[in-house]
């Protein structure tokens, strides 16, 4: 699973958002990472543990040991050389409801620079270009600035169901974006 670089600000390239790079596929690390992120960001809002975060780990592993670079999306998005989010989409089960966004994180501390923004819009148009009609993704309630993000980019809620995997209970959302083909 070898890696390209999407956008580096180099000739020829999309301009970077303030140094900002993203790089498709598996690179060693992510795997802890993703993890790593997603542990200490839902611990901090919400208080999730250790459950929370071996959950991330062994499903964002399921995930990279069955990747498929010509059906899934693994996007990381790096600034000084750190990785400071990512985004996954499940595009191999061909699910009549679409490809699956996941594992779509920034770190806290890069919040605001632009990298949630570019992660999402590289992958949907990823998306576009594979021939999904729709995408869909489920996110926890309460997280204003995700939401917004999602919404902006044209997903809808379309379900909310109540949920205690997360160590804490929370209601999930299943947000839908209907996708028009370029």
């Amino acid at each position: 699973m070898p890696s390209c670089v999407v956008s580096a600000g180099a000739s020829g390239s999309r301009p970077s958002v303030g140094g900002l790079e993203l790089r498709r596929g598996y690179e060693p690390g992510l795997l802890g990472r993703a993890a790593e992120l997603h542990g200490r960001y839902y611990a901090g809002i919400w208080g999730s543990g250790a459950p929370f975060e071996s959950l991330v780990a062994r499903e964002f592993g399921e995930f990279v040991e069955g990747y498929d670079e010509g059906d899934d999306l693994l996007l990381s998005a790096r600034k000084d050389g750190r990785v400071i989010g990512m985004i996954a989409i499940y595009g191999r089960r061909r699910l009549p409801e679409g490809a699956q966004l996941r594992f779509f994180i920034v770190d806290p501390d890069c919040h605001g620079c632009g990298a949630g923004k570019a992660l999402l819009a590289e992958a949907l148009s990823w998306c576009r270009q594979r021939g999904f009609l729709k995408v869909f993704l489920w996110t926890v309630d309460g997280l204003p600035a995700s939401r917004r993000l999602y919404e902006r980019a044209g997903f809808r809620v379309t379900d909310r169901v109540s949920d205690d995997r997360y160590t804490v209970v929370r209601d999930n959302l299943r947000l839908e974006l209907v996708l028009s083909v370029s």
